[in-house]
């Protein structure tokens, strides 16, 4: 009885959280598919119309096909720089003893906690005095440290999984602590820095106050900042508005489809035991 319980439990915990990830999207998605005249009418209802004409709409005055090629030359190399980082500490804080080490753990553990809006001015008073403001791999850049320390506690947590036994006989066998790495380390931890990757993309898609400040040039613009501004400057809301968050989500959609594989593997393995 118990058991039959906690499965129901677990089901109705299950359910609870896809449709919580499920329904904005269908709700997006509908609204996106509405004619303006409907939608104005009746905001709130699901409607009869469908058209496909606000994601043309969307893509040609929010200039979306520009800000998704500049996002993604962003996030791109943000995202593999925040992982390549991630990989070297986690692993140095799993698999080796240094002095302060607790420190510098205690440090990337609170830098996880500092807000961006507290980062912003500091950041643009550094790239104005290096005159990379506007600069798209400056941007990248500070992604790729921002994003780095909760990526580091992750693949850490993952490392300490991977079998001792197994760097001592790669050590034994003459490789070097940083080959050992290379050779041990990464193939192992595949799926988990695979994880790391994609979460990285997504919350650096999406990221909008540093992509409105590093780049201030209106001809150069992130998918966040580019959809942000269609809506503030033409006050479109409604149909437009979810038919250019729906086209700018799809990128991130499709990478999350494409390496959910990874992702439950990263994720709920834990690492490789013995």
């Amino acid at each position: 009885m118990n058991k039959r319980l906690g499965q129901l439990l677990g089901a109705g915990v299950v359910g609870i959280a896809v449709l919580s990830v499920l329904g904005p999207l269908v709700w997006v998605t509908r609204v996106a598919t509405r004619t303006p005249e409907e939608y104005q009418s009746d905001p709130g209802g699901w409607g009869s119309s469908w058209t496909l004409q606000n994601l043309s709409d969307s893509w040609e005055v929010a200039d979306l096909g520009d800000a998704l090629i500049t996002s993604a030359s962003i996030v791109v190399p943000g995202a593999i720089l925040a992982t390549v980082l991630a990989a070297l500490a986690g692993w140095g804080y799993a698999k080796h003893d240094f002095p302060g080490k607790t420190v510098a753990i205690g440090v990337t553990s609170a830098a996880m906690f500092l807000p961006i809006a507290a980062l912003a001015m500091p950041l643009f008073e550094i790239g104005l005095s290096y005159g990379v403001v506007g600069e798209r791999w400056f941007l990248s850049l500070v992604y790729g440290t921002i994003f780095a320390p909760w990526t580091t506690l992750f693949l850490r947590s993952y490392f300490q999984g991977v079998p001792d036994s197994i760097t001592e006989a790669a050590s034994l066998d003459g490789a070097s602590a940083f080959r050992t790495f290379l050779s041990v380390g990464l193939p192992l931890s595949m799926p988990a820095l695979a994880t790391a990757f994609i979460l990285n993309a997504f919350l650096q898609w999406s990221e909008l106050l540093l992509a409105l400040l590093l780049l201030p040039s209106g001809d150069d613009t992130t998918v966040s900042v580019a959809i942000a501004q269609f809506s503030t400057q033409f006050r479109t809301g409604g149909p437009l508005t979810a038919a250019s968050l729906l086209i700018g989500s799809l990128p991130i959609l499709a990478l999350f489809l494409v390496g959910q594989r990874w992702i439950r593997s990263g994720m709920f393995t834990g690492g490789v035991k013995d």
